[in-house]
């Protein structure tokens, strides 16, 4: 095996144990703060997604995808394979592609070079904007969620993943600073 090939291999099964790790957090923590299936006002697991795909790239998504397989039957009460293999590789590929929208639309590479205190909070806004929409269209589609709810549930769920982004990415940035001043 190659050295990339075992590199992907951990990213995939890393960053899927961290996605179902966060959303089983999430269901017995914060349950509270559930609007929908599917939706929640405060959704920390969208930054674990967020800095996994920051960090894992597209092999992030894979992992994300597969963790999804096991998450989304329950959450939607359906045992539709098909619609469980949608929703759930939807729920790595539709922040990847407004991450990618966001860096374009701020200026930042794949690479983060750019970044800024600024910058940071505007590409979390956009992902959690552009993968709620993506994610209301599908659940519209498939019949998970009524039509007529589309933009509250829409609003609801950029803001939840909004603010569990920011949540996430305080967390790892006082970690890191926190690690930083151990070492140093």
């Amino acid at each position: 095996m190659t050295e990339n090939l075992k590199v992907n291999v951990l990213i995939v099964a890393v960053s899927g144990v961290a996605w179902v790790s966060a959303f089983a957090l999430q269901e017995r923590f914060l349950s509270l703060f559930s609007h929908a299936p599917g939706i929640d006002l405060v959704f920390i697991p969208s930054g674990v997604r967020l800095i996994a795909i920051l960090i894992g790239g597209i092999w992030a998504v894979v992992g994300i995808g597969l963790g999804g397989l096991v998450l989304t039957g329950r959450e939607f009460h359906t045992m539709q394979p098909g619609i469980i293999a949608l929703v759930a590789a939807c729920g790595g590929l539709f922040p990847y592609l407004a991450l990618r929208a966001s860096l374009w639309a701020t200026g930042v590479d794949w690479g983060l070079r750019k970044l800024t205190a600024v910058r940071l909070p505007l590409i979390c806004l956009g992902v959690a904007l552009g993968s709620s929409v993506l994610h209301n269209v599908l659940f519209g589609l498939l019949g998970l969620e009524a039509w007529p709810s589309f933009s509250s549930n829409t609003t609801a769920m950029a803001a939840g993943d909004f603010i569990g982004t920011l949540l996430a990415v305080l967390v790892v940035f006082l970690a890191l600073r926190i690690l930083r001043r151990r070492s140093g």
